[in-house]
């Protein structure tokens, strides 16, 4: 005799619930930002974050109603709510990549345990916002340890310096954790500021204690609360710590151009507002790495010219010259064709963002042009730079 088999249905709402994955759109109350970085003659702000890259749990454990606000919201949506915040507090006219990427596991995660949610990109806020509603759910267990370790490959292609963003309620994270941001530093080194954002209840608090571990380990991390960063105020001074450092200003008399070299040291006096400089005043990008014996613009540093982009679009009418420049490294011969092919590839890096190639002109100083010692590493990762000089404004 047969018996029947009863096979259960089970609904999408079901399914969800047993996912630990909610899909209500997060609501963002009005926020008007406040002020960043406002020079005054007593401060001046200089940029010193190129890359914001932000880690967001979306693991279930988020899902819980964050016992710090009377809506009823859940550590999800006030993670989502303080990016946002930060979103609208970031100066729109700031040059900056960044990227996303969130943990948990689960199909909020594409049935995997992260999310590259945004590689690393040109940051505008339009796109920014649309990259977070995209992160519609959360589900599944806390990898922040595998969430960290493949930051590391998304981050190969960051310009400059990075700010690490983590947010997260700090519920059950693996013993690795910290190892693994440990690695992370030691292949980032100075380059890298790791801060840390807790969205989590009392009952979080071990987690908690594991975040301020984790800003720590860079030298020049931050770790806040979600509730420390609850006004337009809070968050404001955030983004400015993260992004700049305030500076005494130089009299006016003292640095014509105002970009921070006195006149008396400046061997560029007229660079254009905005420019990146080096220790000369002279609009240039040092440590630029290329492929060995090659001219390629390696992937972690062509967003370091969208600064010469946006300077170039800001002066329509102004022409340069790229100038190349090299260590001691290699014969005095190789270094000055070596150099010119480098300019050239910036150029037409350049062209290919727009800029009208007849603005441009290209030249190669191999090793000629040192402004540093070629006898340490740092010295000669500063010498290895692409300068520009203005031939008409």
């Amino acid at each position: 005799m047969l018996k029947k088999v009863i096979i259960p249905m089970v609904s999408v709402t079901g399914l969800a619930f047993l996912s630990g994955c909610t899909t209500q759109p997060t609501n963002y109350p009005s926020f008007t930002p406040a002020p960043v970085a406002q020079n005054n003659s007593t401060v001046v702000y200089q940029q010193k974050t190129d890359t914001v890259f932000t880690i967001l749990d979306a693991s279930s454990s988020t899902n819980a109603a964050y016992d710090g606000d009377s809506s009823g919201a859940s550590k999800f949506d006030i993670e989502k709510q303080l990016l946002y915040r930060l979103n609208k507090t970031i100066p729109a006219d700031i040059s900056l990549s960044t990227g996303m990427l969130s943990f948990g596991s689960g199909h909020c995660l594409g049935w995997d345990t992260t999310k590259l949610n945004q590689e690393i990109t040109s940051y505008s806020a339009s796109k920014f916002q649309t990259v977070l509603d995209q992160a519609e759910c959360a589900s599944g267990s806390s990898p922040l340890q595998r969430a960290i370790g493949n930051s590391s490959t998304a981050l190969d292609s960051a310009p400059g310096n990075i700010a690490l963003v983590i947010l997260s309620d700090g519920e059950k994270f693996p013993d690795q954790t910290l190892a693994e941001a440990k690695l992370l530093e030691s292949k980032f080194r100075n380059r890298l500021c790791v801060y840390t954002i807790w969205v989590g209840n009392e009952y979080d608090s071990a987690g908690q204690a594991v975040l301020q571990d984790l800003s720590t380990i860079s030298g020049c991390g931050k770790s806040f609360s979600a509730t420390e960063l609850n006004s337009n105020l809070a968050m404001a001074s955030f983004v400015e710590d993260m992004l700049f450092t305030p500076t005494t200003p130089i009299v006016a008399e003292t640095d014509l151009d105002g970009d921070g070299v006195d006149n008396e040291y400046d061997k560029c006096p007229y660079t254009p507002t905005g420019a990146k400089v080096d220790s000369e005043g002279c609009w240039s990008y040092n440590y630029v790495e290329f492929a060995f014996d090659g001219t390629a613009i390696t992937p972690a540093y062509t967003a370091l010219f969208y600064n010469a982009v946006y300077i170039l679009q800001k002066n329509p009418t102004m022409t340069a010259q790229i100038e190349g420049h090299t260590d001691s490294q290699g014969s005095e011969k190789y270094n000055q064709s070596l150099s010119k092919r480098r300019a050239q590839a910036v150029k037409d890096y350049l062209v290919k963002s727009g800029i009208n190639p007849k603005r441009l002109t290209v030249k190669g100083y191999g090793e000629t042009r040192s402004i540093a010692s070629n006898e340490t590493p740092e010295g000669r990762a500063e010498n290895r730079r692409v300068s520009f000089s203005i031939t008409s404004r």
